[in-house]
């Protein structure tokens, strides 16, 4: 990383390039992006990356290569530049990025919003692009002023030197006719105005007072409005259907049919709902059940048949046979919905030369790949405009509902389509998180120390569902099934963790805020609390004896202690209970301090949270990320799960899928750690550890150990 370091080498794979376009000074970063990128069709060799305005009315505006969905980073990214170009925040403008392959995330290599990486991805980048643009402008100035370089300032989108002074907006014109810095020097942490300092975000403004454009507040002349109707259990497809109402079309789509109606949303919403339709099951439709799928997941869970092999150190069979004590547990976790607020949308705009395309989407690079399957047009005739997304947590980076935008208005050339699904279809046809099913075997030596784990995870997988062929080996592992197990910072002594690939679940899974160990931390975390209960040891204590060589993670350990006043009794019928763990390069812990009952409900008072990111940019949303995780993480906990009867789903609204209210919200604070460790993710890191605090809270406040989530599951619905 570029963190601690006053300059940055440049190659010539590697360039800063510069234009007068529009008025303004365009800068960009080429990445060295290969040939064999190229021809892959995700990364166009020798275009920009990043690249920033600098408008002769002195506004600095930055043009967001990643999608804004909450997450704040339309105000992160900004402040880096910012900080190297040394200009007035006042003056800092923000744009969202539509479809380039120039914006690609370097950790991605495609333009995708997901794993907590839009920082730790365009970091290095933004800095580089800034100095740049600073020792352009300065250069420009010199060059007016008679003097050298080393002679002239740079501060507050003004350049000084030899007596004179001149406006970033004034040498925009002579600093673009300039050849970019061969190394331009980037600002010491010493001297940073911004980067660590909590700045208000650019993108509230526009939300409280309306301007700010979702995709579901598109509007365009002579728009027509579609909503759909999907196959109602898992597997279904269309037999037939019925006529609209007059003045309306039905177009068939991907799992379904659109009704595409010239007036409302509501109205095409009423329509598709009404619409007669005759559905086909698949083979698999009734077996699509609950109760079913449990079971043969305790089945595989049992047979292990067959066992891929995630990590392997040392002998823990061995171990566990020579260990003086032995622990062995079963945890569970359902299948969840993601539960946007925003339901899915899309309007398209199609014509034999083009296709035009306003998404909430997490996927650019998907939405031009998809538009170009459906109409066969090149890339460069596709246009994405990415719109502020009302919630994304990993939903929109699938890719349905864009497809079916784009087959609506290829059935209507030339005229807008706006789709929009139902609050229910939503719901119900989600890609959700995977259920999962895991044992946990662990062993003590006779003085309470850990001598190995064993652990045994049953679930479908995401990258299984996405590419059958490159998974469907005996040995191929998807990862996201196994991290948070397989990512353990405990010295173990030995550990083996294996994963049973449950491929008979006919259930589409994807992408759920921090992925696999949204539930692997769970289970980890809760079994480690169980492991110190044998050993007879204090949670704290017994974690910080297997932390002791992680230094980093123990000041995490340590810290969270000290604030959540673990050693003083807490309130009179209230227990703590810690989780900590590592996750998108952060490491976060939490302790939940709960009241209540099983039987009555339980009660999260408050939860303390410690997180180390390695260097904060703006710890404003930091905080604002760890508050919203322990809401998720609690809704999840306590109350999450979509159950299937015979192939449906049956949570359709928010009416039979509980959120958290108001009532229900603990008190949060969140304490930061600055450690200079790389940049690690903020998005997801602050969710895992919530649920196995709040677990293992119970376990102390009532003696009961809940195993399973969600911890209070509601009556699934009749109807």
């Amino acid at each position: 990383m570029l963190e601690n370091a006053s300059t940055f080498e440049m190659t010539r794979a590697r360039f800063i390039t510069s234009g007068l376009a529009s008025g303004a000074l365009l800068l960009g970063l080429d990445l060295g992006l290969t040939k064999r990128d190229a021809r892959a069709g995700v990364l166009a060799a020798g275009q920009v990356n990043v690249y920033i305005r600098i408008g002769a009315d002195e506004t600095i505006t930055i043009v967001a290569p990643n999608s804004e969905m909450g997450q704040g980073t339309s105000t992160a990214l900004p402040m880096i530049v910012a900080e190297e170009l040394k200009v007035d925040w006042a003056n800092v403008r923000m744009e969202l990025g539509g479809a380039n392959t120039a914006f690609a995330n370097p950790l991605f290599r495609a333009q995708l919003t997901g794993g907590s990486t839009a920082v730790r991805g365009y970091h290095d980048s933004l800095r580089l692009i800034g100095a740049s643009a600073r020792e352009l402008l300065v250069a420009a100035a010199a060059q007016r002023f008679g003097v050298q370089p080393g002679e002239c300032v740079a501060e507050n989108g003004r350049v000084s030197g030899g007596g004179q002074v001149a406006t970033y907006g004034s040498l925009v014109a002579e600093a673009a006719m300039l050849p970019p810095p061969a190394n331009p020097t980037l600002t010491p942490r010493r001297d940073f105005r911004l980067i660590g300092k909590p700045i208000k975000r650019l993108d509230i403004p526009p939300k409280v007072n309306g301007s700010a454009v979702f995709g579901i507040d598109v509007r365009l002349p002579g728009m027509v409005y579609a909503s759909v109707k999907q196959a109602p259990k898992a597997g279904q497809t269309v037999a037939s259907y019925g006529a609209p109402p007059s003045g309306m079309k039905v177009v068939p789509v991907p799992n379904g049919v659109a009704v595409v109606t010239p007036t409302t949303t509501w109205q095409a919403i009423k329509a598709a709902r009404s619409l007669p339709v005759t559905w086909a099951d698949a083979p698999y439709t009734a077996a699509t059940d609950t109760t079913a799928m449990k079971a043969n997941a305790a089945q595989l869970l049992a047979s292990g048949s067959p066992v891929r092999l995630a990590k392997n150190v040392g002998d823990a069979v061995a171990a566990l046979q020579a260990s003086a004590k032995t622990v062995d547990a079963s945890y569970s976790v359902p299948y969840l919905p993601h539960a946007t607020l925003e339901p899915m949308n899309a309007t398209a705009l199609v014509t034999e030369s083009s296709c035009e395309l306003w998404a909430p989407t997490q996927s650019q690079i998907g939405c031009v790949q998809t538009a170009m399957r459906v109409t066969g047009l090149p890339a460069s005739s596709i246009t994405v405009h990415t719109t502020f997304l009302g919630g994304g947590l990993g939903r929109k980076g699938e890719l349905d509902y864009i497809e079916q935008a784009i087959v609506v208005a290829k059935a209507s050339p030339g005229v807008p389509v706006k789709l929009v699904w139902s609050r229910e279809e939503d719901f119900t046809h989600d890609y959700y998180r995977p259920a999962a099913l895991c044992r946990l075997q662990g062993g003590l030596d006779a003085q309470g120390n850990v001598t190995g784990i064993l652990s045994r995870t049953v679930s479908p997988s995401i990258l299984y569902q996405k590419n059958p062929s490159r998974y469907a080996s005996d040995t191929a592992v998807d990862n996201n099934a196994v991290e948070g197990l397989s990512t353990m910072m405990y010295a173990l002594g030995s550990q083996r963790v294996e994963w049973v690939l449950d491929s008979s679940a006919r259930v589409p899974v994807s992408y759920w805020r921090s992925v696999g160990n949204s539930y692997n931390v769970f289970f980890a975390e809760c079994f480690i609390d169980e492991l110190a209960g044998a050993a007879g040891r204090d949670p704290v204590e017994f974690r910080r004896g297997l932390l002791a060589n992680n230094p980093r993670a123990l000041a995490v350990l340590n810290l969270l202690a000290e604030k959540s006043g673990w050693a003083t009794a807490p309130p009179r019928g209230r227990a703590r209970g810690i989780a900590i763990a590592e996750c998108f390069g952060s490491i976060v812990g939490e302790v939940a301090e709960i009241s209540g009952s099983l039987a009555s409900g339980i009660k999260v008072q408050k939860v303390t949270v410690v997180i180390d990111c390695g260097t904060t940019i703006n710890p404003d949303t930091v905080q604002a990320q760890m508050e919203s995780a322990v809401v998720q993480g609690l809704g999840a906990a306590l109350w999450g799960d979509m159950p299937f009867t015979a192939g449906q789903p049956m949570r359709k609204n928010f009416n039979t899928f509980r959120m958290p209210k108001f009532r229900d919200m603990p008190q949060i604070s969140t304490y930061i750690i600055e450690s200079g460790a790389p940049l690690g993710g903020v998005g997801e890191p602050g969710l895992p550890p919530l649920a196995p605090a709040v677990v293992n809270a119970i376990a102390k406040l009532t003696g009961t150990r809940v195993r399973s989530l969600p911890i209070h599951p509601q009556a699934v619905p009749t109807a």
